[in-house]
């Protein structure tokens, strides 16, 4: 019942949590630390194994996301302490439902997938995911063993946060070998044929699968015939031998289950899906990246709206005039208020201001959605650098003297930012100061001269 780690440090288990086919997970005396025993490992890979450990515990890996282990257990064991997890619940939950005898129809589902967090809450959990696998891959390292089970949720449907956990097969590529190839259903079908070993081609295989999963219900090549054939018919369509289920050219594969493709993916993230299994079967170096999926998942999420009826998200119409109208419950909406983005063009310097109007309206601008739901502004959207984390501003409402209500962002940087006060007047919004929005308000964030169209739509 005792452990000791190669520093000579000592642990009492408590009890066994679970086991599976690399090891079994003990929870220890300190309610911070769990313990990962191995098993089933060569004799000639122990050693191995115990260095690679050894490795990933001594790494500076800034990961927020990615559990590592931190201590190496010592002879006669091989296995290592990691922080647990408190509250956490496996991401199956957003894809199984746990009580799913009580669904008698499409509606039941819908309930489900709103009570779990919805539409938005799923983008935003997939992106957390895509931008942990980026994190990942620029460290040099692929994850290979990504499983449902292998990535915790909050048991909270508000958050969004995430753990990847059981990093035991945490490889450099070309240089180390996982004692596995991955999890059923999850793994790249040129490493089921044996052609390839575990790369960042095959982790991108894995990442779009799961993204694919939580957001439809759905595995990518499980179709009709594969569910209710015979069992060989399964494993064809794991190797790529069958065509993705949503593919435009051979329908032979298509599924009637799933969620509807347009009610949960914009049309640049169905475009990432079938360049990734249709085209990505044979060529895995134009599977999209890590980068690519986090980029359209949380623009996706951006603008996402809430519907008052029945709290669900659905995406908003692009034509502004469009009534917003729930795609879960049939609820016609109040459009919310949208800010439109728009990059920095040298060019438009040298334009009269109605060309500059006319080249602002043909560009297709990166929008998000404020509601209660979404009140921060991302500091991506205004920052050059398009990965950066936090918040520049939040959104809230307040009455006047008049009873009349407003709509206001707080800067929450430490930057200046410049608003057209009407008559060509130029305002400015300090740091801690707030912004009333209108129709029409134009902002202008001078450190990366990145301009922000208000639409006020009532």
């Amino acid at each position: 019942d005792t452990l000791k780690d190669i520093q000579g440090q000592t642990y009492q288990l408590a009890e066994q949590l679970g086991q599976g086919g690399q090891g079994a997970v003990f929870s220890t005396i300190d309610p911070k630390l769990l313990a990962k025993i191995c098993i089933s490992h060569k004799s000639h890979e122990i050693e191995r194994t115990r260095d690679r450990f050894k490795v990933l515990s001594l790494r500076n890996l800034k990961i927020q996301s990615l559990i590592l282990p931190r201590a190496v257990l010592e002879k006669p064991h091989l296995g290592y302490l990691m922080d647990r997890v408190e509250g956490g619940i496996s991401l199956a939950h957003l894809v199984y439902p746990q009580n799913s005898q009580n669904l008698k129809d499409q509606t039941d589902i819908d309930t489900w997938y709103q009570s779990t967090g919805g539409l938005r809450r799923r983008l935003r959990i997939c992106a957390e995911l895509a931008r942990t696998f980026a994190q990942i891959h620029q460290a040099g390292l692929c994850y290979v063993d990504l499983s449902l089970q292998n990535v915790l949720i909050s048991s909270d449907p508000q958050k969004i946060n995430i753990q990847l956990i059981d990093p035991d097969n945490l490889i450099v590529p070309g240089t180390s070998f996982a004692q596995v190839l991955g999890t059923p259903w999850f793994i790249a079908p040129e490493l089921l044929t044996n052609d390839r070993l575990p790369d960042y081609a095959s982790d991108r295989w894995s990442l779009a699968v799961m993204i694919y999963y939580v957001l439809v219900l759905n595995h990518p090549f499980m179709g009709d015939q594969v569910m209710e054939g015979e069992p060989e018919l399964e494993d064809a369509a794991l190797e790529g031998k069958l065509p993705f289920i949503d593919s435009s050219k051979d329908r032979q594969n298509a599924s009637s289950y799933g969620l509807p493709r347009n009610k949960v993916l914009t049309t640049k993230l169905q475009r990432l899906f079938a360049q990734t299994f249709e085209q990505g079967i044979y060529d895995r170096w134009g599977r999209p990246s890590a980068e690519d999926w986090l980029e359209l998942l949380e623009a996706a999420a951006d603008k996402t709206a809430l519907c008052t009826k029945c709290n669900g998200t659905s995406y908003l119409p692009k034509i502004r005039q469009t009534t917003f109208v729930c795609d879960w419950c049939g609820q016609a909406n109040k459009r919310p208020i949208e800010i439109g983005f728009f990059p920095p063009d040298p060019l438009i310097q040298d334009l009269e201001e109605e060309e500059k109007k006319v080249l602002i309206r043909s560009r297709s601008p990166h929008r998000l959605v404020l509601d209660r739901g979404q009140r921060y502004l991302p500091i991506r959207l205004i920052s050059e650098d398009k990965q950066a984390t936090g918040y520049a501003a939040q959104y809230g409402t307040t009455r006047n003297q008049n009873n009349e209500l407003r709509h206001g962002l707080k800067n929450l940087t430490q930057q200046t930012w410049y608003w057209n006060g009407g008559n060509s007047q130029k305002m400015h919004c300090k740091p801690n100061e707030y912004l009333w929005l209108f129709d029409g308000l134009m902002i202008l964030f001078p450190d990366s001269q990145i301009r922000a169209k208000i639409r006020k739509n009532y």
